[in-house]
């Protein structure tokens, strides 16, 4: 090897190690990175959430699959939760729950439910797989598994009389609309972002049928979850801060808003 052409390699060596050592390391994929704060207060909130639609489920005469579902989400979404709290048992409990609601054993995920608890340990970090589901990892089509029973969760509280998912959906166009102006709730706001956060992380990873067609149409999909999950962050972000900027979360809200309608216009399947 001549001296200029060591020189060259040396050269190139040393402009490679500093590009990978002042270049920003990617995103990590999986659960979303948001304070533990908001982690705590989500999964307080969907606790109750999941105990009170597995009372229903319980007492009902014919319980129906679309509060089912809804019920089934929680499980994953409190799973979620529990990682980066660094709560194992919660995480563990939760989705027993979870296989027995799947199992349509409703009093007994009732039952179980009741006795789950909220105990941070020692936080995890985000960017972790998210939480698997025994029952839907077994599926032969994941496409009627994770993202649509997810999705459930942005469905209003009552569909057709019937108990339904978080009412995120209604939310998102009450507080985007233009003809009126309904009062921004900032713990509501925060709320609805860990859960979008979290629903979209779930959509990112688990595209339908039509996302799946062509790579073009996949990543168009990747990318309008991805920016769901970002403008979810930015959310929770501006909505914890002292002095919230409410021109800014409302810019946000009608953002998100508009990249749920697009993912629906594109990939949503005619029922």
């Amino acid at each position: 090897m001549t001296h200029s052409f060591r020189t060259l390699v040396g050269c190139a060596v040393l402009i490679a190690g500093l590009w990978i050592v002042g270049s920003p390391a990617p995103a990590p994929a999986g659960t979303p990175d948001l304070p533990k704060e908001s982690y705590k207060k989500a999964a307080d909130a969907d606790l109750k959430f999941l105990q009170t639609r597995l009372d229903e489920l319980a007492k009902a005469d014919e319980p129906s699959l679309r509060s089912a579902k809804p019920a089934t989400a929680a499980t994953l979404m409190l799973a979620t939760y529990a990682d980066i709290l660094g709560d194992a048992a919660l995480k563990a409990d939760v989705l027993k729950v979870g296989e027995a609601v799947n199992a349509k054993k409703y009093k007994e995920a009732a039952d179980m439910a009741k006795k789950l608890s909220i105990k941070p340990g020692t936080p995890g970090k985000a960017g972790g797989d998210l939480p698997k589901f025994g029952p839907f990892e077994m599926a032969k089509d994941k496409d009627i598994t994770y993202l649509p029973t997810t999705m459930k969760l942005f469905s209003n509280t009552q569909v057709l009389k019937i108990p339904a998912g978080l009412n995120i959906e209604k939310d998102l166009k009450d507080w985007t609309a233009k003809d009126k102006v309904v009062k921004l709730d900032l713990a509501a706001v925060e709320l609805l972002a860990v859960r979008s956060a979290v629903i979209n992380e779930y959509a990112l990873h688990n595209p339908n049928e039509k996302a799946r067609n062509k790579p073009a149409t996949e990543k168009d999909w990747k990318d309008l979850s991805k920016q769901s999950v970002d403008l979810s962050k930015d959310l929770v972000a501006e909505a914890t801060k002292k002095t919230p900027d409410l021109k800014v979360i409302r810019a946000k809200l009608t953002l998100l808003d508009a990249a749920c309608t697009n993912c629906h216009n594109k990939f949503r399947f005619d029922e």
